[in-house]
């Protein structure tokens, strides 16, 4: 099989969707043959219904048409390797039919496991790791080594984000922003959409994306999405709660949480799901400490945590468990009980112990305990 000359990751959104979709209905608007072109998905396990349904409804009969090779992939475990290790090729097909949105490792089995959330700030390891670090070595393997066009849908406002990825431009790949190129926006992408198939395309984000909740405009979106998939918005609240049994900063709002997002949109149903689904859930009591090395030349420090799960079992022994447990018994703002044994201050450490939804791994970065006696003169635990 000839290696393709063009690869688009596809993202399953409004812009990526209206540059493929014109690529197939409007031959003029690429310079390459169709059959010289592979589409490929990776899965994070978490996309609302509403995008699968948009995406097999509008784009796959199309792909099928045009005979266009569309590759799903996701992980299979948490950590995956440049040759390709932990990636799964979920379907590929030229007549493709169904969308596996469901994945296989999801991105929420990570963030469970790891007891927090994607950051709001910094680089968005969330995508790197669920899709990025699965794509790279399905597109190495499928051009093999010939030189291609990696195709992205970068609207002509994400300049920044084209300007990152062209780091990763190599004698091999070489990035490629057509939206940009014909200077159209999202909304030129959308309207497009509604042109060519009558709708207006979803967002194509997890259910618990703190981006997509970054604005008010954004929430306002995510509250109706949540109003028509309450089981989405009982996972987004199922997520943070139990990042935020950790460690209270952790919210998918900055300076509030998808928590007060719901109660204030009154969105009873999400709500019953997610008090059903702590109800039925295991549940475990969790030792947390946390501490921030010093940083150099005025930068910020390292921040380490070590979590141990000391026991697991019913809601109601876990909470019986917390009680003999030593510390100020604290109620958060949040809700939630804690008992305190350190609260940070200018030594930089807290510790806590909390019973919340089992599920966390006991996990803590190596010399954690050598930084500890540092910070604290306290012995091994």
């Amino acid at each position: 099989m000839e290696p393709p000359s063009v690869v688009l990751s596809y993202g399953m959104g409004a812009d990526s969707t209206s540059l493929l979709l014109r690529w197939l209905t409007e031959p003029s608007s690429r310079d390459f043959a169709i059959d010289d072109l592979v589409v490929v998905s990776s899965m994070t396990g978490h996309e609302f219904d509403s995008t699968r349904e948009a995406v097999e409804t509008h784009v796959l009969p199309r792909l099928a048409e045009h005979g266009v090779r569309f590759i799903q992939i996701a992980r299979s475990q948490r950590r995956t390797t440049r040759a390709g290790g932990g990636v799964i090729v979920l379907d590929d097909s030229r007549q493709p039919e169904c969308l596996y949105t469901e994945g296989a490792y999801t991105l929420g089995q990570e963030m469970l496991a790891a007891g927090t959330v994607p950051q709001r700030g910094g680089m968005r390891m969330c995508s790197v790791h669920s899709k990025g670090d699965c794509l790279d070595p399905v597109i190495a393997r499928i051009t093999q080594g010939q030189p291609y066009r990696h195709a992205i849908g970068f609207e002509a406002n994400e300049q920044a984000r084209a300007e990152k990825d062209r780091l990763y431009d190599n004698a091999i790949r070489a990035g490629w922003y057509p939206l940009q190129d014909w200077g159209w926006s999202r909304a030129d992408c959308q309207r497009f959409l509604v042109d060519l198939i009558g709708v207006t395309f979803p967002k194509s984000a997890c259910g618990f994306c703190p981006f997509a909740m970054s604005s008010e405009s954004g929430r306002a979106r995510q509250i109706e999405r949540y109003r028509q998939e309450p089981d989405v918005g009982a996972e987004a609240l199922f997520l943070e709660y139990v990042a935020r049994s950790l460690n209270p900063a952790q919210t998918l709002i900055e300076g509030s949480s998808a928590a007060e997002m719901v109660a204030d949109a009154w969105l009873h149903e999400v709500q019953d799901r997610f008090d059903a689904r702590l109800e039925a859930t295991d549940w475990a009591l969790y030792e947390v400490r946390r501490l921030t090395r010093p940083g150099r030349d005025g930068k910020r420090g390292l921040t380490a945590r070590s979590v141990r799960v000391l026991a697991t079992g019913s809601r109601e022994d876990m909470a019986a468990a917390l009680q003999a447990q030593s510390g100020r018994r604290v109620r958060g703002i949040d809700g939630l009980v804690r008992h305190i044994v350190r609260e940070r201050g200018s030594d930089t450490v807290d510790h806590l112990f909390v019973a919340a939804p089992a599920g966390v791994e006991s996990r803590q970065r190596a010399g954690f305990e050598e930084w500890w006696q540092e910070a604290t003169g306290d012995g091994l635990f």
